[in-house]
């Protein structure tokens, strides 16, 4: 069975996860989509729910809206240059489990200069 990630920053494109994650359910199934909202039972540990999704998951469908490389953390840095990140940890994780990750360009987004992603 494939199962599909949805990595998203809340702030930025809660709103189109949520639209994708209810779409993508409908046509694979409950148990083939991952949105953390959704998919982590309250009360379970959010880090290892994540990690333990990421090690059986196929697809990573990468949400980007239009500031997703400019969204600030409350001292003014990039959130993406921030190594404990969920969004970049969540992708950096996936990448170094080859694990396919696709961007999904939302709000009228352009793809991100490379400079501007993680490493």
């Amino acid at each position: 069975m494939t199962t599909v990630f949805i990595n998203y920053r809340r702030d930025v494109c809660a709103g189109e996860a949520r639209a994708l994650f209810n779409e993508l359910r409908q046509r694979l199934g409950d148990a083939s989509v991952f949105m953390d909202v959704d998919s982590i039972a309250l009360g379970r540990d959010f880090r290892t729910a994540l990690q333990k999704t990421l090690a059986s998951c196929d697809l990573m469908l990468v949400l980007i809206g239009r500031n997703w490389t400019e969204v600030k953390d409350e001292k003014g840095r990039a959130r993406l240059d921030d190594p404990t990140d969920f969004v970049r940890l969540e992708i950096e994780t996936a990448l170094k489990r080859d694990i396919v990750v696709t961007p999904v360009l939302v709000q009228g987004a352009h793809m991100p200069d490379p400079e501007r992603l993680p490493p």
